[in-house]
């Protein structure tokens, strides 16, 4: 994986976009840090034309996957459980995780 670029926000996040130099992949990760210690991270994988198809989200005590499914809707994979929801669209989570 190859940094693009690197964006530190307002309120202390940094934003870093990578790509996969072989399959043209995207991944864009928000870090939040306090102290200079991390506190969570949520990452987002794209395909090559940067079209979203999973977020992971992960904290401390905490790893929630979110997944694209083929009719754009989203399942949540948290704590060994499978969760459906067939009326939320998944690139409305992305907007809302990651301000895009």
């Amino acid at each position: 994986m190859t940094l693009i670029s690197t964006l530190n926000k307002a309120d202390g996040s940094i934003l870093r976009t990578y790509k996969n130099c072989k399959t043209g992949d995207i991944v864009h990760t928000l870090r939040y840090e306090i102290g200079g210690k991390g506190i969570g991270v949520k990452t987002i994988h794209c395909d090559s034309r940067e079209n979203p198809y999973k977020i992971i989200d992960a904290a401390k005590n905490r790893y929630d996957v979110y997944e694209k499914t083929k009719d754009g809707s989203t399942v949540l994979k948290s704590n060994g459980k499978v969760t459906s929801f067939p009326n939320l669209i998944f690139n409305t989570v992305c907007e809302r995780i990651f301000g895009k």
